[in-house]
């Protein structure tokens, strides 16, 4: 057993509370973590012709 967990982000939903995020560390360790709307700014945008 390890001290500290290696997070990888399994998978993100958009809510209309914010960014909620599935983590899962090698051990089998899991999380849930959020972002609430009014603190998230996305990093990049992608157009795509319609």
């Amino acid at each position: 057993m390890h001290t500290e967990h290696s997070w990888t982000t399994r998978s993100t939903h958009h809510t209309s509370e914010g960014l909620v995020g599935y983590e899962g560390c090698q051990c089998g360790a899991q999380r849930i973590v959020s972002v609430p709307t009014e603190s998230f700014a996305p990093v990049a945008e992608v157009a795509r012709p319609a």
